[in-house]
């Protein structure tokens, strides 16, 4: 028998999916007219913000569905999707405050490594 709950956890990771090649979709339309590679696309907060979050729904649909599935997960899988949910979602929070400060085609501004290590 179908449980309405099991359709709404499935429409999560699906949602994620359908996200996920929404973004590259999107970015490959975006990026023809700029001339941008894809190497320099993947570096821009209109790029990573939508991908994480996407990514962020599928992980979430898979932690659920390893809860509430007819033979439960096990708790590691959970957790692990449970981590990774919440990685991808903090990802979200940090490049959406990047595109609102600099701007959503700026490129994220590079790690400090290299002046640490007196490179710079």
């Amino acid at each position: 028998m179908i449980r309405f709950l099991d359709v709404m956890v499935d429409a999560l990771w699906v949602l994620g999916l359908a996200g996920l090649f929404a973004t590259f979709s999107y970015m490959d339309w975006y990026r023809r007219p700029r001339r941008w590679r894809w190497n320099d696309t993947w570096n821009r907060p209109r790029m990573l913000v939508p991908l994480n979050l996407s990514l962020a729904l599928f992980s979430l649909g898979l932690a659920l569905n390893s809860v509430t599935g007819y033979r439960p997960a096990p708790w590691w899988e959970t957790a692990t999707w449970g981590i990774m949910t919440v990685v991808f979602l903090w990802q979200v929070v940090i490049y959406w405050r990047e595109g609102r400060q600099r701007g959503w085609d700026e490129a994220v501004s590079p790690s400090q490594e290299g002046e640490s290590k007196g490179e710079g």
